[in-house]
Parts: C-alpha cells; sequence; structure tokens
C-alpha cells in the first residue's frame, strides 16, 4: 500500500501542475474510463481469445486466470490433459510466506479459479466436471505435487447459464474510496440472493454500529505495516508505474490501489522510489496508513464468509464462494475490496486476530472479510500471458 499524502500532494502537486502540459493533464485526469489499456487484464471474451485455433480447456483457463487472487500473485499452474480437461496445481513458486504462511489464502484463489471458470465457461455452451483434490489425500506438503483439482469440459446444447456468468469480464476489485448511501439489508439480501453462496456462511456487517470493526481493520493493516517482513513481502510483489505492470503483468500497483490521475503521476515520477529504504520509511508508511484508512472509513459496509471448519477444502470452497459474492455485489452495482490483513495467521498477528475472531465457535474460521461501497474507478489488475500457466 503506497501513496502519497494530500499535504505532500497539494504542496508539490499545485507548483508542479503548472509545468505540465493539456496533453499531460488529459493522460492522468483518466480514471474513470472502463477503457482497458495494453498493460490492463483482457477481456476473457475477447474474440481473440475465443478462436477456433484455440482449444475448449485454454479458453476455460484463460477466463479462469481473471479470478480475484492474494496480492495478483497468480498462484496457478495447469497440466493439460486434452482439449477438453487439465489439472490444476498450486503454483509453488508463487507464495505469501510471510503475510500467509499457512497458505490459506492461496488456496482461497484456487477456489476463485476454479468457480470462475466454471461460471464462464458456461457462455461458450459448456459445463464443467470439478473433481476436488483427485489423486487422494492432499496435504501442504503436497503443494505443487498433487492437483488441487481436475476440470472436464462438457459440450451442451441445451444449458442454461448462471446469469453471474455475464458479469466475469466486469468484475474488478476495487480499492478506492467508496462513494454513495450505506448499503441496506435489503441490498445485502439481492447480494445473498444472487450470489447463492454453497459451502459458507454469508453474513453482513451494516455501516452503522461498524466503529469496532472499522478500529480493527485499520489496526491490521498498522500491524502488517510496522512488521517489516510482511510489508517487505508486498515491496516484492509492487509494480512501480505502467512498464513494469506491462512487463510483469502480475502484482499490486499504485493503480490497483486506486490512485489515479495527477495524484499518480505526482506519485509516480516524484516521490516513489525503488528499494527498501524509501519503501520502510516513516513517511511512505504513514502515506500508506491514511489511503487504508480513508478506504476503510468509506465503507457503505462489510460482509464476511465464515466455515465451520478450517480445513484446506475449506479454504478452496470459500475460495468459489467468494468469488459468486463478488459477481453477485457486480450484479447489483456494488464495489467490493477485500480485508485480509485482520484473518492472516502471522505472530505478530495473533492477537487482532483472536479478537476479532473471539465469537467464533471452536473449529470456526472467518475465510473471507470485504468492505462494499460503490465507485467508479476501474482498473483491471493484468494477468500473465496463459502460456506461461501451462506445464
Amino acid at each position: 500500500m503506497v501513496s502519497i499524502s494530500r499535504k505532500t500532494f497539494l504542496k508539490y502537486g499545485i507548483s508542479f501542475g503548472v509545468i505540465l502540459s493539456t496533453s499531460q493533464i488529459l493522460q492522468y485526469c483518466k480514471n474513470s474510463s472502463k477503457e482497458r489499456y495494453d498493460y490492463e487484464r483482457k477481456d476473457p471474451f475477447d474474440p481473440e481469445f475465443l478462436s477456433e485455433n484455440v482449444s475448449p480447456i485454454l479458453k476455460a483457463i484463460r477466463i479462469g486466470i481473471t479470478a480475484p487472487n492474494p496480492h495478483n500473485v497468480q498462484p496457478w499452474k495447469f497440466k493439460i490433459i486434452n482439449d477438453h480437461s487439465a489439472l490444476l496445481y498450486v503454483d509453488e513458486k508463487r507464495l505469501l510466506k510471510d503475510t500467509d504462511p499457512t497458505f490459506r489464502q492461496i488456496h482461497i484463489g484456487q477456489g476463485t479459479f476454479i468457480e470462475n471458470l466454471s461460471l464462464g465457461i458456461q457462455v461458450l455452451g459448456y459445463s464443467s466436471e470439478v473433481s476436488l483434490f483427485p489423486d487422494g489425500k492432499y496435504t501442504i506438503a503436497d503443494m505443487g505435487k498433487k492437483p488441487i483439482a481436475k476440470i472436464v469440459l462438457n459440450k451442451q446444447e441445451d444449458l442454461i447459464r448462471n446469469p453471474l456468468s455475464e458479469f466475469i469480464s466486469e468484475r474488478v476489485t476495487r480499492r478506492s474510496v467508496f462513494e454513495g448511501e450505506d448499503l441496506t439489508q435489503e441490498d445485502f439480501e439481492k447480494i445473498r440472493k444472487d450470489s447463492t453462496v454453497l459451502y459458507s456462511e454469508l453474513k453482513f456487517v451494516p455501516k452503522p454500529g461498524s466503529e469496532q470493526l472499522s478500529n480493527q481493520l485499520i489496526a491490521a493493516m498498522q500491524m502488517e505495516t510496522d512488521t517489516y517482513r510482511t510489508y517487505e513481502e508486498s515491496r516484492v510483489w509492487f509494480r512501480y508505474n505502467d512498464e513494469e505492470i506491462g512487463k510483469f503483468k502480475d502484482g499490486i500497483s499504485l493503480r490497483a490501489n486506486g490512485t489515479s490521475g495527477l495524484k499518480y503521476y505526482f506519485a509516480r515520477n516524484f516521490f516513489l522510489k525503488h528499494g527498501a529504504e524509501s519503501w520502510h520509511s516513516p513517511e511512505n508508511k504513514k502515506a500508506g496508513m491514511d489511503m487504508f484508512a480513508s478506504m476503510v472509513e468509506s465503507s457503505k459496509g462489510f460482509i464476511f464468509l465464515k466455515t465451520d471448519h478450517n480445513e484446506v477444502i475449506d479454504w478452496v470452497q470459500a475460495g468459489r464462494d467468494y468469488l459468486r459474492v463478488h459477481l453477485a455485489a457486480t450484479k447489483n452495482g456494488f464495489s467490493l475490496h477485500p480485508m485480509s490483513q485482520i484473518l492472516q495467521e502471522y505472530p505478530e498477528m495473533d492477537p487482532i486476530r483472536n479478537e476479532f475472531e473471539s465469537s467464533l465457535k471452536p473449529g470456526e474460521k472467518i475465510q473471507m472479510l470485504a468492505r462494499l461501497g460503490k465507485s467508479d474507478y476501474h482498473f483491471y489488475s493484468p494477468r500473465r500471458d496463459p502460456k506461461d500457466f501451462i506445464l
């Protein structure tokens, strides 16, 4: 999480602004357009991806990899069996070992992929048959060695599509400040009904009365920021400018964190520098925390997904449910932003997380927590070339 403070922007941004050309100002003020730039993820239903020369399973993978995943590390790899089937594995080279030492979030990302693929391939007239852990018992030691799932596609002429499939291209995580009215119970019920979560319990926390939760979320982000190794992990995955976003096609960035327009221009060109010293500087960390706090405070409500158990299969299935919730929120005109810091399981976070989860029954786990609201900001986090995922 990196930004420049409002004070710094006002101090330098205005004075620098007088030397910008009109074309530069117009270029950097494009912060609400739905146009996708070259460095953003492609629409998986773009005609380029639907060529007759591309096998159905590769088309399905192209759809699946647009799913949300932690830090946009894209922790997937695939073994193609034939034109209609493949095995999904965790890419053990793309983990978050410091903020996600149990690898729970990485496995939630496996679930979001599975559900995104399963719903999206319906647009092309296929149903998907998903078999979890097809090689039998699966443990963390098996990551990258044993498959998470076997996926088989079946062509169906009379397939009835899930309405959520229509929103896969549009779905985007928005980390910007939210606008509009607070979510009502009626709003939540629409999301619940459309998502039809299958494996988790979906709960709603209205904005009124959520002050304690907001304070806990900010405290959790402060802990991640002040813990050197966890904040350093974000630096490793941070892409500093559009050129790096286009080169690596993964990770996090200012654009992904809702920074755009002239604020993005000044941050990128005058304040944000490569290297651990700048990243961990007090000024930089404070700017990031100020930005995060403004996000939390602008929330119009919160939702979370809870499971009765906390095994690997619960993680994967919670990921499938989260993807459906995100699509349902999109369908109903709401933006969604996961707040994962407070759920993380490294020692420094334990006191904050334990307090947050103190009302849970033994064995239960909150797998996902997100804030909701409305925002016009669009940034489609990039994805690597589908070929790079194939074993």
